[in-house]
């Protein structure tokens, strides 16, 4: 199966709450074009339960893998085949990019568990939501949805056209962490629930980068390069998450 990745239209970020979480909202769009994973799963085709791709992190950190442990948890009677199971992805969308590859993976896994084996939606929404902010937009089968609070709240968003969308990530991922760190020493805040009510295009089409995205300045205060990246790739390029991706849609 392909599994596209996402990309914030806009992101708004608003200060920490009283647990030292961060609520967003955000118009999260499937960015369908060149760029996309590809997985395989087989049940109960093994020995014990494996992940094949290059991940560079232990199986135990992947999130494919903290799913496969939810889902025994939350249905004890797959146990069996889930821990005997082997996924294979093809991974082509990078790390610390914005795009929720690793959340777009773990979703994918949750779907396809799903659908094999008849799984009530509502549960398997309530385990992406635990697992992280990204991951139940991408099991909610929208293309298009304004997700809020801690990435819990998903409104699909119906727009007129759904596009193609180019990606360019430099060879350089940002840190989350340090990006909101960097948002918190900035104190940019600022409500902007008007932007809920627009469609993706007129989004684009109204404003920039750094008015759509409340992550840029203090990303590109941490990694300067970001903006030598912008002024290489020209007007029309928007940035997702907390970088470091840049976006438009294709031509």
């Amino acid at each position: 199966m392909k599994i596209y990745p996402k990309i914030n239209i806009f992101l708004n970020v608003l200060p920490l709450d009283s647990k030292g979480m961060h609520p967003i909202f955000s118009r999260f769009v499937l960015a369908k074009g060149d760029l996309y994973d590809e997985m395989e799963i087989w049940f109960g085709s093994q020995d014990g339960f494996e992940i094949v791709g290059d991940f560079g992190f232990a199986m135990e950190d992947n999130l494919i893998y903290q799913a496969k442990e939810a889902l025994i948890i939350a249905f004890p009677h797959l146990q069996e085949e889930l821990n005997h199971s082997l996924v294979e992805v093809k991974k082509n969308i990078p790390q610390g990019s914005g795009l929720g590859g690793g959340s777009a993976n773990a979703g994918a896994f949750l779907s396809y568990t799903r659908d094999y084996f008849s799984l009530p939606q509502e549960k398997i929404s309530q385990i992406a939501s635990k697992l992280g902010s990204d991951v139940g937009f991408f099991v909610s089968g929208y293309e298009s949805a304004n997700v809020s609070g801690f990435g819990e709240i998903i409104e699909e968003y119906q727009e007129s056209n759904h596009y193609c969308y180019e990606i360019f990530t430099p060879d350089f991922g940002c840190e989350t962490k340090r990006v909101y760190q960097a948002f918190d020493h900035l104190a940019l805040w600022q409500l902007k629930l008007d932007f809920l009510h627009l469609s993706s295009m007129e989004l684009l089409h109204r404003y920039d980068l750094k008015e759509l995205n409340d992550l840029f300045l203090p990303a590109s205060q941490i990694y300067p390069s970001l903006l030598r990246v912008l002024e290489d790739l020209g007007e029309g390029w928007f940035f997702s998450g907390s970088g470091s991706s840049f976006f438009r849609i294709k031509r």
